[in-house]
């Protein structure tokens, strides 16, 4: 599929796809991730649905192939399926996915399962922590294994900044600071609750846009530093108050 302007309302004619495929046993379509919010390239990216079923078993998942493939090839990611009970069980499990998703959505059909949601900080805190560290690491090694090949640290840099934008979303909630809707602001704002110089963050963004191999490899090392500078300041968030 070519330009899509207005993911919106994309997304309404798919949800009546699944209402009419699982009648009163669907209980919501939302729409989260870029389609929701205001980093959606009209020539790129994809859109994100959430169904929410009454209950999900493998042939209630099976029963809605057809359409799952109709809309994927009208650049739909594969739904994700969940049921309240599990939503409600698993927000401590999946504390910053959750608090994205009920950060930045649009209900397009049924009931808003985020309305009510209460995400804990000190949740959110202990999954940063490992989220932060964990791909510190990984950004290490990608960056030996990218030596050479501008490519794969393209990649790296794409798939970093994108694994990193919920985080970051997270980080500012749990400090109780604004979180800004646009990726080069959240970016800039997240090096500034942690005292980061240098547009370090900002830089990274920058860097992939303009595409080129010197940008991203003098970018890179200094992106590099100012993850570690938050994996040693993430003991320092306080979780006081709930979300």
């Amino acid at each position: 599929m070519g330009i899509i302007t207005n993911p919106i309302d994309l997304a309404k004619l798919a949800a009546a796809d699944f209402a009419a495929c699982y009648g009163s046993d669907l209980v919501s379509v939302i729409v989260y991730g870029s389609a929701a919010g205001q980093d959606f390239a009209p020539k790129r990216s994809d859109i994100n649905l959430l169904v929410v079923l009454s209950a999900i078993t493998l042939p209630v998942l099976e029963k809605s192939i057809a359409v799952q493939q109709k809309w994927m090839k009208k650049r739909f990611a594969r739904p994700l399926f969940l049921d309240k009970e599990y939503v409600a069980s698993s927000l401590d499990s999946f504390p910053i996915e959750f608090f994205d998703m009920k950060d930045c959505h649009s209900v397009v059909f049924g009931e808003d399962v985020f309305q009510n949601l209460v995400i804990e900080k000190s949740d959110l805190r202990l999954q940063i922590e490992r989220e932060v560290k964990g791909k510190w690491l990984h950004l290490n090694r990608g960056w030996l294994e990218s030596k050479g090949n501008p490519a794969r640290l393209r990649l790296l840099l794409s798939l970093s900044i994108r694994d990193f934008s919920p985080i970051f979303r997270a980080i500012l909630h749990v400090k109780g600071l604004p979180i800004p809707r646009e990726r080069s602001a959240l970016f800039a704002a997240a090096g500034s609750a942690f005292g980061l110089k240098g547009g370090s963050l900002e830089n990274a963004l920058t860097a992939i846009k303009s595409g080129g191999r010197r940008e991203m490899t003098a970018a890179f090392p200094p992106y590099a530093d100012a993850i570690k500078s938050m994996c040693n300041a993430i003991d320092q968030i306080s979780t006081k108050e709930k979300s």
